[in-house]
């Protein structure tokens, strides 16, 4: 009994042991097929960081990735797919991939590729504009380049307007985005000024007398209409101006300008080839170039209905004044310059009764005295003419504007230095 007792705890103690030995055995193997599992794997990483951003254009350099299988060094063996462009804008992958021992890995980073250059914007023309109050103004614009989007000038906004009617300073704004959203902006300032008053020389004032055609016998005053439509020609063809009186007036009181190239053309007295009833070669002439003419008119010798024309203006050289040798002891005996202030005022007023006009007056003969520059201001001529020979200007006494007298004999090489 007690040998069975016995051998019944050496059974039980087997038994026990058998079953610890048989835990320990498996927890040995379940353990190592964790370890093994952990340490046949390949590990993969990546050197920097995991998303890059990087400029238009700029070179990037790849840190690229290591990798291991157990401690064996197989970053030589990762294959790398890189489609990165950097010239354009967007998002582009580095994929890393290493296969080894029937093992794989991926990893992924990512390039964004941006442009934080703001596009050119340039103005056309002058920053600062100046412009006369009153004339119109043009906007020369702006061009835009973007360093990606090219031309993108019909991308520009414009904020602002120019008043052109109203003195002051303006300001124009232009703004453009490009594609990416850099936005650019340029101004333009607009003054808005008073015309200036230049004095400068510069316009001849032509003076003819009478128009012949074929042959003549009236004078070194009188000129053959070939010669005046071969002048009138070169002042054409030369881009050349003839101004109305008006013009002419405004110009000489700094109202307006007037181009470099202006003449004022006049003729004395209303006789020969003048009018339309004493042979009317002067109005078809002007009418055929288109320029302007003033007649100084003798209103009390014939009627202003024979003159009348859109490129003739009439004013006066006096309604009955016009007589030499009427006296003694003046410039060559004028009867302007015989009669008395009151008489030479009332003839001066029939005049502008009859003309409609007191822009002008033209001296007989070229004469003046006081006196009678005093009636004519006071009858209100704004300007008065003689003779000279040389070109008017801004400083010229408004009173005694000289003029070119056109001779029949003149060449044209005469003509031209006249003007020129």
């Amino acid at each position: 009994m007690k040998k069975f007792k016995k051998f019944k705890i050496i059974l039980i103690i087997t038994s026990i042991l058998v079953l610890l030995a048989s835990f320990g055995i498996g927890g040995y193997f379940y353990y190592d097929k964790i370890y093994l599992n952990k340490v046949n794997d390949i590990v993969l990483k990546l050197n920097g960081d995991n998303e890059i951003t990087i400029n238009l254009l700029d070179e990037y350099k790849d840190e690229g990735a290591t990798s291991s299988f157990r401690d064996e060094d197989i970053s030589n063996l990762i294959e790398v797919n890189n489609n990165l462009d950097n010239k354009k804008v967007g998002q582009f992958e580095i994929i890393y991939k290493i296969n080894y021992k029937d093992k794989q890995k991926e990893l992924k980073r990512i390039i964004n590729v941006i442009d934080s250059e703001k596009p050119s914007i340039k103005l056309k023309g002058k920053n600062e504009i100046s412009i006369y109050l009153g004339t119109k103004f043009s906007d020369p614009g702006v061009t835009a380049e973007d360093n990606y989007d090219g031309d993108i000038t019909n991308k520009v906004s414009i904020d602002g307007k120019v008043n052109t009617n109203e003195l002051g300073e303006y300001t124009i704004n232009y703004k453009v985005s490009d594609s990416s959203g850099n936005e650019s902006t340029i101004k333009r300032t607009v003054k808005v000024i008073k015309r200036p008053i230049i004095h400068r020389d510069g316009v001849a004032v032509l003076n003819y007398h009478f128009f012949y055609q074929g042959k003549s016998s009236c004078g070194i005053n009188c000129i053959n209409i070939d010669k005046f439509e071969e002048q009138l020609k070169y002042l054409k063809e030369n881009n050349y101006k003839a101004l109305t009186m008006d013009e002419f007036r405004k110009w000489m009181y700094g109202e307006i300008n007037v181009p470099q190239k202006s003449v004022l053309i006049t003729i004395d007295d209303g006789a020969a080839g003048t009018g339309k009833h004493n042979g009317n070669l002067l109005i078809p002439m002007l009418e055929k170039y288109q320029m302007h003419a003033t007649l100084f008119l003798i209103t009390g010798w014939w009627s202003i209905s024979n003159y009348k024309s859109a490129y003739l203006d009439v004013e006066s050289h006096t309604n009955d004044m016009h007589t030499e040798n009427y006296c003694k002891g003046v410039s060559r005996g004028a009867k302007m310059l015989c009669l008395s202030y009151e008489e030479v005022l009332n003839d001066l007023k029939k005049s502008i009764a009859i003309t409609g006009s007191n822009n002008a007056f033209c001296y007989p003969f070229y004469v003046y005295n006081e006196s009678t520059m005093n009636a004519i201001k006071e009858a209100g001529f704004k300007l008065a003419f003689v003779g000279g020979n040389y070109k008017a200007s801004r400083s010229s006494n408004k009173y005694l504007i000289p003029r070119f007298h056109i001779y029949d004999n003149i060449t044209m090489d005469e003509f031209i230095s006249y003007i020129a």
